[in-house]
Order: structure tokens, then sequence, then C-alpha cells
């Protein structure tokens, strides 16, 4: 009998459990819309300092050793493909991409999750002009290229999560001033708000919190205005060099549902948040089908424990095929 698995995300999560599958006796195959393995490590430029045995390494120098081990392994992916495609044939699952037909009997939907961009502020006047502008960014792996544009400039960050906070921690070394913009208050790790009051103390870091902003404007000479109200309820513009927003993650699960509606697969569960519900074994709740990584909204989403998802999931998906994907 077949043990073909078909994972869907080529990120950490999606690696990491095509390695733990194989060497529990299943033939794996990654599915991946990008033509690179990696997900949002291909991002991200800055060293990863959490993550153990791979010190000084960038977010996609770490993507680049993950990918160079999947090469080794000989594992079979599908990279630059979009599905087209999920029906269910008694225990098999048919895959349709443009160009292959791949049958399984499991899935891993390992799709992780995406930056949340423009969509996040399109609804407050003037944001259109920020689309054009090049002194905007949304792209949070952008941030290193910056540092010589900001350099002595006034930036502006929107954003209280911890890559809110870094990016202005990290730019405060060469931006003339940083305004960090905050809707209610930090969330980030304490070591990074502990990093801000020092930075603000210093007097390189304007906090603006709690912040609703109500209007976007350029200038004559190119640069950006933002027009906001703080908690003394007066509104206030200031002028920037260039605008940092980060905005926070969303999961990549609206093509899944899709697809799957499509092809009468089921309905997967999710949490309040829009991330895919699994129990404790990252099982959804549609027998065959497994989440992992980002996509399925972990404790503390980061590479660490996408990689102990991808074998959490696999081992999973040994025990079920053991017993014959009953729960």
């Amino acid at each position: 009998m077949n043990r073909i698995i078909a994972i869907i995300g080529g990120g950490p999560a999606g690696m990491s459990s095509a390695l733990w599958l194989k060497y529990l006796g299943f033939s794996v195959i990654i599915i991946e819309e990008r033509p690179q393995l990696g997900g949002l490590q291909q991002l991200s430029h800055f060293q990863n300092v959490w993550y153990l045995g791979l010190q000084g390494r960038t977010g996609y120098e770490i993507a680049e050793q993950f990918r160079q081990h999947i090469e080794a392994e000989n594992l079979s992916t599908l990279l630059g493909s979009h599905i087209k495609h999920i029906t269910k044939n008694g225990d098999n699952f048919r895959i349709l991409t443009e160009d292959n037909e791949i049958i399984a009997q499991g899935l891993v939907i390992a799709t992780g999750q995406r930056v949340k961009g423009y969509e996040m502020i399109e609804s407050i006047e003037g944001s259109h002009q920020l689309l054009s502008s090049d002194c905007v960014c949304f792209d949070p792996g952008a941030t290193p290229l910056l540092a010589s544009h900001v350099n002595q400039q006034i930036v502006a960050v929107v954003g209280g999560g911890d890559n809110g906070l870094v990016t202005a921690i990290r730019l405060a070394n060469t931006a003339k001033h940083i305004h960090l913009f905050v809707r209610f208050k930090m969330r980030g790790f304490e070591v990074n708000q502990k990093a801000i009051n020092e930075q603000i103390e210093a007097g390189k870091i304007t906090l603006h919190s709690p912040v609703s902003i109500h209007k976007f404007a350029s200038t004559i000479d190119k640069k950006q205005s933002i027009v906001f109200t703080d908690q003394t309820n007066k509104e206030t513009k200031l002028v920037f060099d260039y605008l940092c927003f980060r905005l926070g993650f969303a999961p990549n699960a609206e093509e899944i549902v899709r697809l799957f509606k499509e092809g009468n697969i089921g309905c997967l569960q999710f949490d309040k948040t829009g991330y895919i519900y699994t129990d404790q074994f990252l099982r959804t709740s549609i027998a065959q089908i497994y989440a992992a990584g980002d996509v399925a909204n972990p404790r503390d989403p980061c590479v660490a424990t996408a990689v102990a998802q991808g074998a959490i999931v696999a081992r999973s998906i040994e025990e079920d095929w053991r017993f014959n994907f009953t729960r």
C-alpha cells in the first residue's frame, strides 16, 4: 500500500515534517507556491539569535541551510507550483497543479503566515499615496537595507509588536529620531519593551500610545505626514522622511479553505483569530489532514517551533497510519 504524504508549504515546518516522514518510512512531496523553499525566512536578513546551534545566521541563511538539507536527502519538491484542485476518493487525495497530478494518502498544511500590509490601513484617508512612495516600507525583511537611507532622518514606525519594536530599536542608531506609533499598548517581549524605554530616556525615540491615525499626506518635498490623536485627544500632525509599517501577521489559510470547499474535502475548524485549529498532536478536524507551523498558531511562532511541529506532525501521521487513520 502507498504511503505518500503531500506537504503544502515549503517553510521550516514543511521541510521538517518532510525529513521526519522520510525516516519514518513515508514517501513525501513538498508543494511550494514560491520558487524557493524557506517561507518567511526568505524575507529575514536579521541574525536569528534564538535558534540553537546556528549562531550568527540570518533567517535567509537558515532557510538556505534547510533547503540544502532537503536537497541532500533527495526529497521531492514542486517549486513555483500553484494547486488548482484537491479532491478525495476513498483514502486517496488527488492534487492537481498546473503541470502535475499527485495522489497522496495524507496532507500536511504548512502554509505559514504572511506579513500584513497595506490592507490594514487602506481605510485611512490618504493611504493610497503610500503605495507609490519610495519612503514607505511594509516589508520587515527590508529593514537592514534602510540603514543608509534613514541615516540622520526622522522615521515613523507604526506597530507595537516585536517587529515594530525591533525595527525602532535598530533604526534608532542611525536615524535622527524615531517616532513609534502604537495603537493600544506595546505587545513585544519585555526585553524589547525595556530597550524601547531606554531609547526613549536617551531621547532617540518618541512613543505615541495609545494612538489613532486619521490621515496620511505627502508634502511638496515628497516627505510623508501622519495626522493622529493620542491619549490627550489633541490632533497632531508630524512630518517624516521615512515610514515603516509593522502591522502583524495573518495565516495563509484562505486558499486551502477554497480548495477544500470546491473539492468537497470538508470544513476545517479555525480558532477565533483565523488560524487552523488542531489537537495537541496537530491533527485537524478532517481525518488524514494535519497542520503544522505558523498556520496552526503555535504558542510562539518562530523557526524553532516550526521545526518542532514538523516532527510532531510526522509522528502523528506515523501513529495514525498504524491505526489505519482512526482517531
